[in-house]
C-alpha cells in the first residue's frame, strides 16, 4: 500500500485522470480520499455521481488507470472541511449535540466555523450516521473483488482529535446519561462503587470517578464504531477489507489502540510529528505495530494543515521512515495532489511537482523494487502500555488540559505525564510512567528491536521479553497477561510494585502474579542478560537495529534508528551483520546492504547522524 490523498470533491470529474496519472508516475500504487458525508447528502438521499460529488467516476477512473482506492467513510472525516465534513443539519443539530450539564451544547470551535460536537451515544445521530455508512458503502461496493480499484474501507472520526475533553468536558446528552446508568448496571458492583459515580463527573468529581468516566468515554465510542462497521459490512459484504483509525494524540489518547485493533485487523495510525520532539511520533507508530494485527500509516504528512506549526521536507520524510522503520506496513502521504485550507503537497493543483517531491519518488519506487512490506519487522521485545494507567493519567490532568482535545493539546506539546506525581504510587499517579520510561531508555541503550503493546488488544506479540509497568493496582487485563507468560516460564519484567489488587474493584487479584517486582526499571546490561545476548558499551551505543522478513523467512530489510550523540560511518552502523545474527536473530545476507531510496548505489555509503533513520534493503550474491 503506497497510497497517497486526492479529494475527488475538490477536482472537477475531468481533471481526475491527469493527477491519477501524475501520482502513478511518482510510484503510487492506490490513492486514499475522504469521502464527506456533506457533499453526498440531498434533499434525504444520498447522491455519489453528481459534478460535485464525483465519487463514481473516481471509482471508474482509478479501475481504468489500474490504481487502488481507499475510501475514508468518517462519519467526521474532518479534511479542514466546513463542519469537519458534516452536513450543515447535522452540525447544527441541537438534539443529537453532546450537552453540557446545563442542557446547553457542546461547541467545537474549528475553522472556518463552529460546529455542534455530535454525541457518541445520541441514538439519532448513530441512526443517520448508520445511514450514511450504508449508503457509502453500497456505491463503493460494485468496485470491490479481486479485479476491482476498492481496497479498503476507512472508517473512524475527526472526533477524537479535533472534540472535546471527554473527562474536563463530559456529555450530558439524555441518551448518554441513559448509557452511562446502563454501563454502571453492568460494572462490578465493586467497580461500581470504586470508579462508577452514580452521575457523569463534573469539575468536583476526584481522579477515581473520571477513570470510571475515561473507560465510559472510550466504550461509548467504542460501541459507535462497532454499530458503523456493521453497517459497513451488511452493505458492502466480505469483499472489501474494513479498517478503523487511531488519532495522533500519543499514548494518553481519549481511545485506546486495543480497543480499535479489537473492532478490525486493520489499524491505521494518523501520524504527525517533528523531528525535535521524536518521542511522541515513534511511541504511536510502535504501539500501533505491537498491537494491531495489520498496522499502517493512514496519514503521513507530505505538507502541513494550516492550524498546526508547519513541517518542512525533513520533518515529513522523518516521520515516514520513522513509521516504517516501526514496523507499519503500508502508506497514506498527505496530500498527494495540492489543495485549498492547505500548504504543500506532492504536487500542486497544477500537477506541477514540488521541490521535495523528487525524495518522496525515489523512496516510494525503492520501497515497491525492494518489496520492503512484504516483511514484517521481527521486535525481540515488547513494552506494555497499561490502558487503565493512561485512564488513570487523563483522569488526574483533565482539569489542567480543560476541555481541549487530546489531540490537539499533544499537537500543542502538553504532555499529560508531566504533570503527574513521579513518586504516588497510585493508579493517577506518576510512578509507573517513570518506570515505563526507564525501561524504554534501557530498550534503546541496548539497541534492541522493540514495540510497545496495548494490553487491552487482542493478542501480545511472541517476543522473548515482555516488560510491564505495574502497581499494586493493576488492570485485570495486565494481570492476565503477566499470568500467562509466568506460566509459560516466558521471560518477562514488571515493577515498579508487585500486583496485588484489581485496579477497577480494589479486590485482591483472584490469581496472584507470580512474579518478583523490580522498584528500579531495568539497565541495558539487566536486558541483555534476561535475552541471552552479549552487551558492551561501544559504537552501536543507542542504534536499534531491526531486520525484516518476509513470510519465508527471506531478508527483506534493515531499518537503523540512531538515538545517540555522534555521527557513525554506515560501516560502523552496520558492522557485525554481516558476520552473524543482529538483535533481531535473524541472519543477514553476506553481501551487504544498500539504501532503499538510493537505487543507483550498490552499497549504503556516508554517515547516520544522531536522530537520523535510514532504511536498508539486501544486496543479493550474484549466483557464480
Amino acid at each position: 500500500m503506497l497510497a497517497a490523498s486526492l479529494h475527488y470533491f475538490r477536482m472537477a470529474p475531468r481533471d481526475l485522470a491527469p493527477a491519477l496519472e501524475a501520482l502513478r508516475r511518482l510510484g503510487i500504487d492506490s490513492i486514499e480520499t475522504p469521502v464527506p458525508w456533506s457533499y453526498h447528502e440531498r434533499d434525504g438521499g444520498f447522491v455519489f455521481d453528481s459534478d460535485s460529488a464525483p465519487l463514481v467516476a473516481l471509482l471508474e477512473t482509478t479501475a481504468r488507470l489500474g490504481l487502488g482506492v481507499h475510501l475514508r467513510l468518517g462519519p467526521v472525516v474532518g479534511s479542514d472541511l466546513t463542519d469537519l465534513g458534516l452536513p450543515p443539519a447535522v452540525a447544527a443539530d441541537r438534539e443529537t449535540a453532546a450537552r453540557h450539564p446545563d442542557g446547553s451544547p457542546q461547541v467545537v470551535p474549528v475553522p472556518p466555523r463552529w460546529l455542534l460536537l455530535p454525541s457518541c451515544a445520541s441514538r439519532a445521530y448513530r441512526e443517520r450516521a448508520g445511514a450514511w455508512i450504508a449508503a457509502a458503502s453500497s456505491a463503493a461496493a460494485p468496485f470491490a473483488g479481486p479485479a476491482g480499484p476498492l481496497r479498503s474501507l476507512i472508517l473512524g472520526d475527526a472526533w477524537p482529535f479535533l472534540g472535546r475533553n471527554p473527562l474536563a468536558a463530559p456529555d450530558h446528552h439524555p441518551d448518554a446519561l441513559a448509557a452511562w446508568e446502563a454501563f454502571r448496571a453492568a460494572a462490578d458492583p465493586d467497580a461500581r462503587a470504586r470508579v462508577l459515580p452514580p452521575v457523569p463527573p463534573g469539575a468536583e468529581t476526584p481522579a477515581a470517578a473520571r477513570l470510571g468516566l475515561a473507560r465510559f468515554a472510550e466504550h461509548t465510542y467504542v460501541e459507535m464504531l462497532r454499530d458503523l462497521l456493521h453497517a459497513a459490512a451488511r452493505a458492502a459484504g466480505d469483499r472489501v477489507p474494513l479498517a478503523v483509525t487511531a488519532p495522533p494524540a500519543g499514548l494518553f489518547q481519549p481511545v485506546g489502540v486495543g480497543a480499535l485493533a479489537g473492532l478490525a485487523e486493520r489499524v491505521g495510525l494518523d501520524a504527525y510529528g517533528w523531528r525535535e520532539r521524536p518521542a511522541a511520533l515513534d511511541r504511536d507508530a510502535r504501539l500501533v505495530a505491537g498491537t494491531a494485527r495489520e498496522p499502517f500509516v493512514s496519514f503521513v504528512p507530505a505538507g502541513t494543515p494550516p492550524y498546526l506549526p508547519l513541517l518542512d521536507e525533513r520533518d515529513q520524510l522523518h516521520a515516514l521512515r520513522s513509521c516504517l522503520a516501526a514496523g507499519l506496513r503500508g502508506i497514506v502521504l498527505s496530500m498527494g495532489v495540492g489543495r485549498d485550507r492547505w500548504c504543500g503537497g506532492l504536487l500542486d493543483e497544477a500537477l506541477r511537482e514540488a521541490e521535495g517531491t523528487h525524495l518522496y519518488r525515489r523512496l516510494l519506487h525503492g520501497l515497491a523494487r525492494s518489496g520492503w512490506f512484504a516483511g514484517r519487522r521481527r521486535p525481540v521485545a515488547a513494552l506494555v502500555v497499561p490502558r487503565g494507567y493512561v485512564r488513570g493519567a487523563l483522569a488526574a490532568v483533565a482539569d489542567l488540559a480543560g476541555p481541549v482535545a487530546p489531540g490537539l493539546a499533544a499537537a500543542a506539546g502538553f504532555d499529560p505525564p508531566g504533570a503527574l506525581d513521579a513518586s504516588d504510587d497510585g493508579p493517577a499517579g506518576g510512578s509507573w510512567w517513570r518506570w515505563f520510561v526507564g525501561a524504554e531508555s534501557a530498550l534503546q541503550d541496548l539497541g534492541a528491536p522493540y514495540v510497545l503493546v496495548d494490553d487491552e488488544g487482542p493478542g501480545v506479540p511472541d517476543v522473548p521479553l515482555l516488560l510491564a509497568p505495574t502497581l499494586a493496582d493493576c488492570p485485570a487485563s495486565l494481570a492476565d497477561l503477566l499470568r500467562r507468560r509466568a506460566a509459560r516460564g516466558a521471560p518477562t519484567l514488571c515493577g515498579p510494585v508487585r500486583p496485588v489488587r484489581d485496579l477497577e474493584t480494589g479486590r485482591p487479584l483472584e490469581s496472584p502474579v507470580d512474579l518478583p517486582a523490580a522498584t528500579v526499571p531495568p539497565d541495558a546490561a539487566s536486558l541483555a542478560a534476561a535475552l541471552g545476548i552479549p552487551f558492551r558499551r561501544g559504537p552501536h551505543d543507542r542504534l536499534e537495529r531491526a531486520l525484516f522478513r518476509d513470510a519465508a523467512g527471506e531478508l527483506v530489510g534493515l531499518a537503523l534508528v540512531h538515538r545517540g550523540t555522534r555521527e557513525l560511518p554506515i560501516g560502523l552502523a552496520i558492522e557485525g551483520l554481516a558476520a552473524g545474527p543482529g538483535p533481531g536473530g535473524a541472519d543477514p545476507p553476506a553481501a551487504g546492504w544498500r539504501d532503499v531510496d538510493e537505487p543507483g548505489l550498490q552499497r549504503a555509503g556516508g554517515s547516520i547522524a544522531p536522530g537520523e533513520v535510514r532504511l536498508l534493503a539486501p544486496v543479493r550474491k550474484e549466483a557464480p
